[in-house]
């Protein structure tokens, strides 16, 4: 209501004011108004024409300077072919005509003052030469640009002409130009004022006649004045050249037809020629009439101020509507938020959730992907609740939402289904297992204490997972899989989690099992290093050898890579068992070749997540400084699959660790379909013929074949060749002859402890 009065009281007092503003001017003193505005008039007028003027000299400028760059317009000129100059130009001038509203005259001079080509007359092309023009003489003289007004054969011409050159041999001259009457007309379609016309002063004989004796066009202007008009269709009330007075007019009068209409003329825009010499001017006339009628005008004032303020109360009026309209969206979002969101902890709630299960079970169908479903219940949560207070219980809850989604990737899905129970939806899974992972997060990060108003309190979670489509292809079916594993899971004692299938449960623990038993074994130092030699297969000396980890578990006695490599890799824990190998290795070597023995090169296999770690260099550096190693003895090993991941950051990376001396080979060649223009960029010495290729030989055919073309191909980027996984004498044979002299497998001996490697060292192989 208080917005509303503001209003009224603020129409009534623009009312109030437009008035009077209204009843002062409409009694303002008639001369004053009337001075006034042919004031501005001339002023606008003056400003219009000038600019017009120098528009007209500047935009000319630009396009002749543009149009006399083209080689082939300035050759037909020179040459005097007026066909090809007519053919080059013509469709300039039609462009230049057609957006310029002023040009409408584009000619060619010959360097002696006679026309040559007329772009605006094309009646007249091939005719008799035309006219001579004192500005075309003037600018073949000077050489130079020339502007301003001169007379023509049939009128007053706006001229900008150029000097034309063929290299630095001067040919003619060439001009833009608009007729005087043609921008009369533009004035008045402009609307400057209505009508205009032209007092010049008069040109001297022989302006309609040509003397062909004559050694120039004799155009010059006399004292005299004379009127150029623009004649617009229609009838006008009366004729200008009837009632303006033929001597030039000092300042602005009132003129007064026999019909004793009253007319005003006043003066705008002074003409020089090119010359700089006073010609004429425009003139402007208006009735009488036109003023009293703008002074009346005044009079609409007061009903155009009453339109708008209609307006702006009608704009007022959309706002508030606008304002209410926004609010109801705002109440709309507010009751979909709780419709569809937990109001205690802004998690997803059961609706939300349901819908979002059904979407992502549409989408794993499409795709042909896995998803899990991990139902989430909080152990022995209602006596929080029932000897704290719900107070606390809420606190908690929060605190177990927050806990939740900092363990969950972005893309999957929390919701709060009521109580204590809580899901989250795991989209494209890979393997089924690989939701224990984040079960077993959960279940650490809830395991925590929460300190809540001076109480301790110890949270734990019972979880049961789904997995589509195994466990069911249906939402319904999945979530009440999901519920009965959860269940099954505080069977088991709570705190852990329980599949709906019990061979998944089983292979889930074993991962867990796996994994906290790697964690125990780098601490314990269970991981120790064995080193397999790699030999020259024909002098049977030791070049090299690779280092291999083993895992010697304190029960299961040693365990092979192959057992937890592939876990420690997904878990990241490979960094740190490659970073144990790595200095161990280099520690032996080190030590090898201080004691005289030649062990050759230390190969070491890496991944090429850890080569991509921040600062891997810095840190391989550091432990070659700390070891007493030396990079010349050390070679990486990366596998060829690895490279093919991305095979130009493999470039760059191996690029940076080939410049420290270190040797780089390629492990596994012909598993990784590498691609031979990425295979001769990288900075790789040896190939290692992948143990596939070996167990064939010296029988398939296949075998023989790839073998063969892997040294060969080696041999022609000139890099060295080693074969892992030999084991017969056949093998090793076959290798040798046909070039493939580094020879790595139980032909000559398994991978070997330390002790066992340094008697091979001192002793030399047998066989």
């Amino acid at each position: 209501m208080k917005f509303s009065k503001k209003i009224v009281v603020g129409i009534l007092l623009i009312q109030i004011i437009s008035s009077l503003i209204y009843n002062y001017l409409y009694h303002y003193q008639y001369a004053t108004v009337l001075n006034m505005t042919i004031e501005k008039k001339e002023c606008d007028t003056n400003f219009v024409v000038g600019n017009i003027f120098n528009e007209l000299k500047q935009e000319y400028s630009k396009h002749a300077e543009e149009l006399l760059l083209e080689q082939k317009i300035v050759e037909a000129f020179a040459k005097g072919n007026r066909e090809e100059l007519y053919k080059e130009t013509l469709p300039i001038y039609e462009a230049l005509k057609k957006s310029n509203k002023y040009l409408n005259i584009m000619n060619f001079y010959t360097a002696d003052t006679h026309a040559f080509l007329r772009l605006n007359k094309p009646q007249e092309f091939g005719g008799t030469l035309g006219t001579f023009r004192k500005m075309v003489a003037k600018t073949n003289e000077s050489k130079k640009p020339q502007y301003g007004m001169e007379a023509g054969k049939y009128g007053l011409y706006y001229r900008v002409m150029f000097p034309v050159f063929n290299g630095d041999e001067h040919i003619g001259a060439f001009e833009f130009g608009i007729d005087i009457k043609y921008l009369i007309s533009r004035l008045s379609i402009l609307n400057i004022n209505t009508p205009a016309l032209l007092v010049s002063k008069k040109v001297v004989a022989p302006i309609y006649m040509y003397d062909e004796n004559a050694s120039s066009y004799l155009s010059e202007f006399t004292n005299e004045y004379s009127i150029i008009k623009y004649n617009p269709q229609g009838k006008e009330d009366v004729s200008i050249v009837d009632i303006v007075d033929k001597n030039i007019i000092e300042k602005n009068s009132y003129i007064v037809d026999k019909n004793s209409n009253s007319y005003l003329l006043y003066r705008g825009y002074t003409l020089q020629d090119y010359k700089n010499s006073k010609i004429g001017y425009f003139v402007f006339m208006d009735k009488m009439n036109y003023y009293m009628e703008t002074i009346v005008f005044v009079r609409w004032i007061s009903i155009f101020t009453t339109l708008l303020l209609i307006l702006v109360i009608t704009l007022l009026m959309y706002k508030l509507v606008r304002e209410y309209a926004a609010e109801i969206m705002v109440q709309k979002d507010i009751l979909n938020y709780r419709t569809h969101f937990d109001s205690l902890t802004g998690l997803p709630n059961r609706v939300l959730f349901n819908d979002r299960l059904q979407q992502a079970i549409e989408k794993a169908k499409r795709q042909d992907k896995s998803l899990a479903l991990l139902f989430i219940d909080l152990d022995r949560f209602k006596q929080i609740n029932d000897s704290l207070g719900h107070d606390i219980g809420d606190k908690v809850l929060k605190i177990i939402s927050e806990r939740l989604k900092n363990v969950m990737r972005k893309e999957d899905s929390i919701s709060r289904l009521g109580g204590d129970e809580f899901t989250i939806l795991v989209q494209d899974l890979k393997k089924g297992e690989d939701a224990s992972i984040l079960a077993q997060k959960i279940i650490s990060s809830l395991s925590k204490s929460i300190n809540i108003e001076g109480h301790t309190l110890y949270v734990t979670s019972s979880i049961g997972i789904s997995i589509f489509p195994n466990d069911g292809k249906e939402a319904d079916n999945l979530l009440k899989n999901a519920d009965a594993a959860m269940f099954r899971a505080k069977q088991e004692g709570r705190n852990n989690f329980q599949y709906y299938s019990s061979d998944m449960t089983e292979l889930a623990f074993e991962r867990v099992v796996m994994e906290a038993s790697i964690r125990k074994a780098l601490d314990n130092k269970e991981f120790v290093v064995y080193y397999q030699p790699q030999v020259d297969g024909i002098t049977g000396k030791i070049v090299g050898m690779e280092a291999l980890v083993r895992w010697q578990h304190p029960s299961a006695g040693m365990v092979f890579p192959d057992k937890f490599i592939p876990l420690a890799q997904e878990t990241g824990l490979i960094l740190a068992i490659d970073h144990l190998v790595m200095k161990s290795a280099m520690t032996q070597i080190a030590k090898w070749y201080k004691m005289g023995l030649e062990p050759g090169v230390l190969a070491l296999n890496l991944s090429m997540k850890q080569l991509n770690q921040d600062g891997c260099l810095e840190k391989l550096s550091l432990l070659i400084k700390e070891s007493n190693c030396r990079p010349e003895w050390i070679r990486l090993e990366i596998t060829e699959g690895e490279i093919m991941k991305n095979p130009q950051g493999a470039i760059d990376v191996l690029n940076r660790i080939s410049q420290t001396g270190i040797e780089l080979a390629v492990d596994d060649f012909g598993t990784g379909y590498s691609s031979l223009s990425y295979l001769k960029r990288l900075p790789i010495d040896k190939l290692k013929i992948d143990k596939s290729f070996i167990d064939g030989l010296p029988s398939d055919e296949e075998d023989i074949s790839i073998a063969r073309a892997i040294i060969a191909l080696a041999y022609s980027l000139k890099l060295d060749v080693i074969a892992e996984g030999v084991e017969t004498k056949e093998q090793k044979e076959f290798l040798v002859k046909n070039g493939c002299i580094n020879i790595q497998g139980y032909y000559y001996s398994m991978a070997v402890s330390s002790q066992e490697m340094e008697e091979m060292l001192k002793n030399g192989i047998e066989k």
